[in-house]
């Protein structure tokens, strides 16, 4: 089973898969075009909101993701509503978010619209048979560390290691793959913490073959485009 972790990155997305036997990576500007590179992939876990709240359905999943991560909760925020999303611009995002679920939205959230927004039409158009979950970093390394989350920021030299010294006593080849992903791609294209999410995302992903899938889910768990709304880890 090809397999992979997903994450956000300057270029476009990161992309860590595994094929049964050995670890790859790839870099894309568009998820379509990781489709067209990899049309075998079967499984992806993906570091994006997938299921969005709208005039009849509220996302409430991160409030059960904050509690997880107790007082390492900062690291995750609530997504705009689908049709923010979709919004022109911050203000008019901002006015219709208002409108929706009563609440403005940050501009790190904003920022990060345009991927939740390809990730929603990709979910739309996918082949039946591709698995596609919603994931989140530390909530993967907190399951791969016994249960345990890591108190270290990872945007640290300190809490960067702290992440990958656990991702390679687990897989000790990921080293040689971190390697040659810094020696191919600059960091303003894909930053070492975005190496490092996608990566623990493809662990988890590869760990689920033989553990089983495991989620955080929404207690009202499908929006109203009938997306799942949890969190694979």
């Amino acid at each position: 089973m090809k397999i992979a972790g997903i994450d956000s990155c300057p270029l476009g997305w990161i992309v860590i898969h595994h094929d049964a036997k050995d670890f790859g990576f790839e870099a894309v500007y568009s998820i379509d075009h990781l489709m067209e590179v990899h049309p075998d992939l079967q499984r992806l876990f993906i570091d994006i909101p997938i299921g969005l709240s709208s005039q009849n359905y509220t996302r409430r999943l991160e409030s059960k993701l904050r509690n997880e991560l107790g007082n390492r909760s900062s690291t995750i925020f609530t997504p705009a509503c689908r049709k923010a999303i979709y919004a022109a611009d911050y203000d008019e995002a901002r006015e219709i978010n208002k409108q929706v679920l009563g609440q403005s939205i940050s501009i790190q959230s904003y920022n990060i619209s345009k991927k939740i927004k390809e990730v929603d039409q990709f979910m739309m158009k996918k082949p039946g048979e591709m698995e596609v979950y919603e994931s989140h970093p530390e909530i993967c390394f907190k399951y791969l560390n016994g249960s345990e989350v890591i108190q270290t920021k990872k945007s640290t030299q300190e809490g960067f290691q702290d992440r990958f010294q656990l991702l390679k006593k687990i897989h000790p080849e990921l080293e040689d793959v971190y390697q040659n992903i810094t020696e191919t791609f600059s960091k303003s294209k894909v930053k070492p913490d975005d190496i490092l999410d996608a990566m623990v995302l493809c662990v988890a992903n590869l760990k689920s073959e033989a553990s089983g899938l495991k989620f955080l889910e929404d207690e009202s768990n499908v929006d109203e485009n009938g997306l799942f709304v949890k969190v694979a880890y």
